[in-house]
């Protein structure tokens, strides 16, 4: 099985996904939002580009049974219901609603997914429940970091790394890997036993904590804190059954 991990989301074009597993990664904390509000009930999440795109979604699916949710700058954008912290998509809020998500980075790798077999959204939060579904598929995979503002962020290329390490050592799978994935395997390796400091360490990490998002960090490195599996059919982000 080749596996192939991509630092930023940049240079990936939806040819180069066709017919393959993807996981997309944002840490820090799209993906930990993601599995929060699955975990509280949501009826499905839609990641979407700009607010102003979903804002005009939201007056067509319905007020009543959707909330806007994300952020710029790790902000809750001005008119939304909801931002990107993972502790205000709570059972009262969101159970039965759709989210329908747009944040700085996280959600921007979706648009060109239309093509892969297998889209699962990963974090930390529930890394056990993303390997298992991965080696099952037995495709070929492709991680894509979410990273920062185009740039590399450490927080998801760990996750990466995580990931391909527990396929090949708890799931005893031969994996052909990219230079990419080479390099998240090394990082995840040499960083296991201090995972936490070295992404509350991270440039997101601190920045999150200077703007008071610091408990967030802190919930999104426990490892498989919620085990739930976000895969995404006909554009929207919900809940595997199987």
């Amino acid at each position: 099985m080749r596996a192939e991990l991509f630092l930023i989301p940049g240079p990936v074009g939806e040819q180069r996904l066709l017919g393959k597993t993807l996981v997309l990664i944002d840490v820090l904390r799209a993906s930990t939002t993601i599995c929060q509000a699955l975990k509280s009930g949501a009826r499905a999440i839609i990641p979407v580009l700009e607010p102003s795109e979903a804002a005009e979604l939201r007056s067509k699916i319905g007020v009543d049974v959707t909330i806007l949710g994300g952020e710029r700058e790790g902000i809750k954008i001005d008119g939304f219901d909801l931002g990107n912290s993972p502790s205000e998509y709570t059972i009262e809020k969101v159970k039965g609603k759709t989210v329908i998500f747009t944040t700085s980075n996280g959600t921007r790798g979706y648009n060109r997914a239309a093509g892969s077999k297998l889209i699962v959204t990963a974090g930390l939060v529930n890394i056990s429940s993303v390997v298992q579904k991965v080696a099952q598929a037995g495709q070929d995979l492709v991680i894509l970091c979410a990273g920062q503002d185009g740039d590399f962020s450490i927080e998801d290329t760990l996750c990466g790394g995580m990931l391909l390490h527990k396929i090949l050592t708890d799931w005893k799978m031969e994996l052909e890997l990219n230079d990419a994935a080479e390099l998240g395997l090394l990082l995840y390796r040499s960083n296991s036993r201090v995972l936490k400091q070295t992404i509350a360490r991270g440039e997101h990490g601190r920045y999150l904590a200077k703007i008071g998002f610091g408990s967030d960090v802190e919930a999104a490195v426990e490892i498989d804190s919620i085990p739930v599996l976000p895969i995404s059919r006909d554009s929207r982000i919900v809940l595997d059954e199987n």
